[in-house]
């Protein structure tokens, strides 16, 4: 998927052939082409697929979910993509100041339906893929196309980063499935880790995804309970991740951000080319 990926017109078949039906997503290869007018051949290489999942309300997955994708960008780690399921916050598409034509779920419910899917994302100055909207209100999904389209995405880009929110939509749900790592994030306090541990013991650890735990510093906390994260990162097997306070992402510099999550950020990439199927 891409700014300029659109289904593919039906090609005409030789005469006395019966026609084939076309398929309902083709997904534009943006690839140069070879002298000769072909795509080189090489072996497919599926994507790593970040699934920012919280732990608790205010956990910030959207804020993270966009530095991780940003940072990849601006890494030279090739077309990102980053992306949210639709729902009331529409913190993606604030943070990186475009907008998708349609939201996850309404592009699924689209393919389903058999209609072209069209423009699929929007692109940032930068060169990132967004696959987001404002704030949508959507009862349910088309769970087949949802996974049609994160399948579609492991294999057009290197990284597709999601905010999913606290899983509280079947969407979040379906995109935490198909992962190929999960980063379970929440406020490094007290507070948090009492609401964090009950939602963890009803998740299973996820069998094939690498996990991460990213503890974002609250300034407000005297003591951060870093033993206990520490405790609740190797119980999951989940690499440990702090995250310093970080500045309002809704003001349009996230430069200031980047820098002072560098480290962090860095460790994140880490253990998304280590771990993970």
């Amino acid at each position: 998927m891409s700014a300029g990926d659109q289904t593919a017109p039906e090609r005409e078949n030789p005469p006395g052939q019966p026609a084939r039906p076309a398929p309902r997503l083709t997904v534009v290869s943006e690839e140069p082409e070879t002298a000769a007018g072909t795509a080189p051949h090489a072996t497919p290489r599926r994507g790593s697929l970040l699934a920012v999942c919280g732990l608790c309300d205010g956990a910030g997955t959207g804020a993270l979910a966009y530095l991780v994708a940003l940072y990849a960008a601006r890494s030279g780690h090739g077309h990102v993509l980053v992306a949210d399921t639709g729902g009331p916050s529409g913190e993606i598409a604030c943070y990186t100041g475009v907008q998708a034509p349609r939201s996850l779920v309404e592009l699924a419910e689209h393919v389903s339906a058999g209609l072209p899917a069209g423009q699929l994302v929007a692109t940032t100055r930068e060169g990132l893929r967004v696959l987001a909207t404002g704030p949508r209100f959507a009862p349910g999904c088309a769970r087949d196309a949802v996974g049609l389209l994160l399948d579609h995405a492991r294999d057009r880009y290197p990284l597709t980063v999601i905010d999913c929110g606290t899983l509280a939509r079947e969407a979040d749900q379906i995109a935490l499935q198909k992962a190929s790592h999960v980063a379970w994030v929440l406020p490094a306090t007290a507070g948090a880790m009492r609401r964090a541990r009950p939602v963890l013991d009803t998740i299973d650890p996820h069998p094939d995804a690498g996990e991460l735990l990213a503890a974002r510093h609250d300034p407000r906390e005297r003591k951060p309970p870093v033993r206990e994260l520490r405790r609740l990162a190797e119980q999951r097997q989940a690499t440990l991740i702090l995250l310093p306070t970080l500045p309002d992402l809704a003001a349009g510099n996230p430069g200031e951000a980047l820098e002072i999550a560098q480290v962090p950020l860095q460790a994140i990439h880490g253990a998304l080319s280590r771990r993970g199927r």
